[in-house]
């Protein structure tokens, strides 16, 4: 009688399965990338005026197609950049603060840095005699600058009224929640006393819109943009770190509460940055994170998901906005329909969870 030793089946090693969600993680951003093309080409040939697959190539390369290269490279190639630049920047914004502040509900347009950033900018595009004489300092200043240096305020306020011996997630959603309420009624005020021509451009900025975006004024918001991603890049094991336990992080040599104040500002920047280009969108860099997160079944909001599902976000939202209703509506309008329903069901998570 022979016994036979039981075979065991061994799974996976730790290598392999780590490989094969990279691989997967890879895979799901390759088609990311594929779908952000995919609707760039569609706005770009697509719209009122007809136009072919080769007008649209000659109008990229800067070759004369007659009555297409005008539409194409100064009307809808800003356009599409311009959703490229504000998602890719509300995005990786939105990733850095939720991630550091482990709270999907600490984005910068829920936490008021948009808010601040819209203030500023509305004070350097309304007109009017009786405004303060902050608006006299902030018009003809551009407006990115005027929107970064709103938002930076806005998150230096927030970030010392929330700061009790660091950073405490639930303090800077409130605190936040005030300031954004707080700028809300500034920037009211300030449209009451603008002129009608400036009352005019504001509202329209203020809804969430890539209808006024020209190449020219996307070369200086992009460089600023790239600077800071870079920024990020190279502070990304921090972050990482952060994520998890700032105990962790501070045993390992990390000055936490320095590194805090330098993520944040980097996505506040970023975030107050590309609200110059298009108005304060919503729900982008709310929802943007969560979505990668899920997609890519990370531990927490990627950064690079998060700049990539935002860009997705923006195309898909701005083509809907402006091709599916007889009229063109602002791409803010399309990202609070879909930002709202994304964020009840954040709160009802959060409550089962409790």
């Amino acid at each position: 009688m022979s016994a036979t030793l039981p075979t065991s089946h061994a799974g996976p090693s730790p290598r392999h399965a780590a490989r094969a969600v990279l691989v997967r993680r890879a895979i799901v951003l390759a088609v990311l990338v594929g779908v952000g093309f995919t609707l760039a080409a569609v706005a770009l040939a697509t719209g009122d005026v007809a136009t072919t697959w080769a007008d649209v190539l000659a109008a990229l390369r800067g070759s004369d197609a007659p009555g297409a290269t005008y539409v194409v490279a100064e009307l809808r190639l800003p356009r599409v950049l311009g959703a490229l630049l504000v998602g890719v920047g509300l995005g990786a914004a939105g990733a850095v603060t939720q991630s550091l502040l482990r709270n999907p509900l600490a984005s910068p347009d829920i936490i008021g840095v948009t808010a601040g950033a819209s203030t500023a900018a509305v004070l350097a595009l309304a007109g009017g005699t009786a405004l303060t004489t902050a608006q006299g300092w902030l018009t003809g200043m551009p407006v990115a600058l005027a929107a970064l240096t709103g938002g930076l305020v806005a998150g230096a306020i927030v970030l010392a009224c929330a700061w009790q011996r660091g950073l405490t997630p639930h303090r800077v959603v409130l605190v936040g929640l005030g300031v954004n309420a707080g700028f809300g009624g500034l920037t009211s005020w300030v449209l009451l006393r603008a002129d009608l021509s400036g009352l005019a451009t504001s509202l329209t900025w203020l809804t969430g819109s890539l209808n006024q975006v020209r190449t020219a004024s996307l070369v200086p918001v992009a460089l600023g943009v790239v600077v800071l991603l870079v920024c990020l890049g190279l502070t990304g094991r921090t972050l990482g770190l952060l994520r998890y336990d700032a105990r962790v992080a501070a045993a390992l040599g990390t000055r936490v509460g320095a590194a805090q104040l330098v993520l944040l500002g980097l996505a506040i920047a970023l975030a107050s940055l590309v609200t110059a280009v298009a108005g304060p969108v919503p729900f982008i860099a709310f929802v943007a994170p969560q979505v990668a997160l899920v997609l890519l079944r990370t531990e927490g909001p990627p950064v690079a998901g998060a700049a990539v599902v935002g860009a997705v976000m923006m195309l898909g939202a701005d083509l809907v906005a402006s091709r599916a209703f007889p009229e063109p509506l602002p791409v803010g309008v399309v990202t609070a329909f879909v930002g709202v329903p994304v964020l009840l069901l954040v709160l009802l998570r959060a409550r089962s969870r409790a």
